[in-house]
């Protein structure tokens, strides 16, 4: 069996803000180091559930920023690590197809503009092929590209006010929210080893009621939008407009900081990371 697990690094129990990336000094080399550390363990134990459970072919999608954030040294050979630099390649997540039989959502935060919402950011702004309006986080924005490939999403993890979103529109999922948002940079966490074995237990479930959890899908054409920080200021002046919410996604992406689709972007003379 195939399993797909999507990565991101705000909603990993530990982390609370983020590195100061104007300066490279040693104390932000550390911090990128131990949040890269904890989430790989969360992702790892993850994996263990999936392993133990019959998955052989477990796909794990280095998502964050950058998308070099996962120590892809420290997973076993049933795991095929995608990652690179982000906003490239052919697309947000190459290899989510209808050959995956379960999705899983690692690390993950709150949309934009949440309430105390530890590292809140990204908001889909979508309208439906009804007329209805919804308001959808990269987690959901996922579970939309997974379900239309017939993919379900079993089990996320995350923060608290993450966590709800998701039981709101997404019956079924399993849900392990590893901290408790306390503001935009503050938080409560669980324990490294409290969050990991609350991530074993919910791989665990979701994987028992996968055949009661059923694709998110919304009904189509779309009008789509996304904000970073603000939900009041849209990055695109009006919405695009189609019937495939995968490269809808991808358009609105490629309008504003992304180049999906063109493999060859990146100039690989001058983009090196870390910085030389």
């Amino acid at each position: 069996m195939k399993a797909y697990i999507h990565t991101d690094i705000e909603g990993v129990a530990g982390w609370v803000f983020y590195a100061q990336t104007a300066h490279f000094g040693l104390a932000n080399w550390h911090h990128t180091q131990r949040m890269n550390r904890l989430l790989t363990a969360e992702v790892l134990a993850a994996v263990r559930a999936l392993e133990a459970d019959g998955f052989t072919e477990i796909y794990v999608n280095d998502a964050h920023g950058y998308g070099y954030s996962l120590l892809f040294e420290e997973f076993p050979e049933s795991c095929r690590i995608i990652h690179g630099r982000g906003g490239h390649g052919p697309g947000w997540t190459p290899f989510l197809d209808e050959t995956i039989n379960i999705s899983i959502a690692i690390g993950q935060h709150p949309m934009a503009g949440t309430p105390c919402g530890n590292c809140n950011h990204s908001i889909w702004l979508l309208t439906d092929g009804k007329g209805n309006e919804h308001t959808l986080s990269e987690t959901t924005m996922f579970a939309l590209l997974a379900g239309v490939k017939g993919v379900p999403l079993v089990m996320v993890s995350g923060d608290d006010l993450l966590c709800k979103e998701v039981e709101q529109k997404i019956e079924g999922c399993a849900l392990a929210p590893v901290k408790t948002s306390l503001g935009l940079q503050n938080a409560c966490t669980l324990s490294p080893a409290a969050s990991r074995k609350l991530i074993g237990e919910k791989v665990r479930e979701g994987i028992t009621n996968r055949t009661h959890t059923r694709p998110f899908v919304l009904p189509d054409p779309f009008r789509l939008n996304v904000a970073d920080r603000d939900p009041a200021k849209p990055e695109l002046e009006q919405p695009l407009e189609g019937d495939d919410i995968w490269k809808l996604m991808h358009a609105v992406c490629n309008r504003t900081y992304a180049k999906f689709g063109n493999t060859d972007a990146v100039d690989d003379r001058t983009f090196r990371w870390p910085p030389l």
